[in-house]
């Protein structure tokens, strides 16, 4: 089961979300996206800040080949694997390194406000 974190801007509205270990499903043009109850799980991403960018973007850190029907089999690759949802790699966009550190981020949409952890979710 995912994680999410949430960090909102101080001055504006704006808010990211971080999560951990989210099963996914390839969507059209092989999107990641949000496993939508139904199908095969491609494995699991992590969806995290880019500095670069300013936004959040997902990591796939285990993809599943084939697709496999249930998500306790893309866990049970994980923990044999020894992931542990936190994992981090290059932007798909602009290839810079992924953070999970979003706290006190200047916020991409005001500029002038801060983003703050307001807290966390399974």
């Amino acid at each position: 089961m995912a994680y999410s974190e949430l960090y909102v801007c101080d001055t504006c509205d704006y808010d990211a979300t971080l999560v951990h270990a989210e099963e996914w499903q390839a969507g059209r043009n092989g999107e990641i996206s949000p496993y939508p109850g139904y199908g095969a799980f491609g494995g699991l991403v992590n969806r995290l800040w880019c500095p670069e960018c300013q936004t959040v973007r997902p990591y796939v850190f285990l993809r599943l080949s084939p697709p496999a029907d249930h998500a306790v089999v893309a866990y049970a690759e994980a923990q044999r694997l020894g992931c542990d949802g936190r994992e981090t790699g290059p932007c798909p966009a602009c290839q810079t390194e992924l953070t999970w550190q979003a706290d006190t981020v200047p916020c991409p949409s005001c500029k002038t406000g801060t983003l703050r952890y307001t807290g966390g979710w399974e």
